[in-house]
């Protein structure tokens, strides 16, 4: 179970697997329970979802809110006027403060609502215990204006 389509050895280009670090088992961690951890020196948020399990970091950037004392659900999908889906459960973590969602598999914004994302940390199990590397997934290339 990993944080990127539950493929625990695919891994980005630039990723080596030496440079995980293990954090505690997987069943210390509690299902849709966000928990903090340390990774190479920074802080992130660590939450174990049916979707998987991913690390995020740990401060929003719209306005510095704890990501750790956030929630984990899904979002709203776009929708035809005066229907409404949801979606995406167990994929989206929600900012206590204000509410902006971000997607737990990249960091991005839902929807693009605000411009800054919270870091995306590729996540491993192995063996029972949760693996994690101390560095950012690359943000997706954006489009030209």
């Amino acid at each position: 179970m990993t944080g990127l389509a539950n493929d625990s050895r695919q891994m980005p280009r630039d990723q080596e697997p030496d440079d995980f670090e293990r954090l505690f088992p997987l069943a210390e961690l509690e299902p849709n329970v966000i928990r903090e951890a340390a990774v190479g020196g920074r802080d992130v948020c660590v939450v174990r979802t049916a979707a998987g399990v991913f690390a995020f970091g740990a401060v929003c950037p719209h306005q510095g809110g704890s990501m750790c004392a956030g929630i984990v659900r899904g979002t709203m999908d776009p929708s035809p006027r005066n229907e409404y889906h949801f979606g995406h459960e167990g994929e989206v973590v929600v900012c206590p403060w204000h509410g902006y969602e971000f997607d737990l598999r990249t960091g991005e914004s839902v929807s693009g609502v605000i411009r800054g994302r919270v870091g995306s940390f590729p996540v491993e199990v192995r063996d029972g215990d949760i693996y994690c590397s101390p560095r950012r997934r690359r943000p997706r290339p954006s489009r030209p204006a």
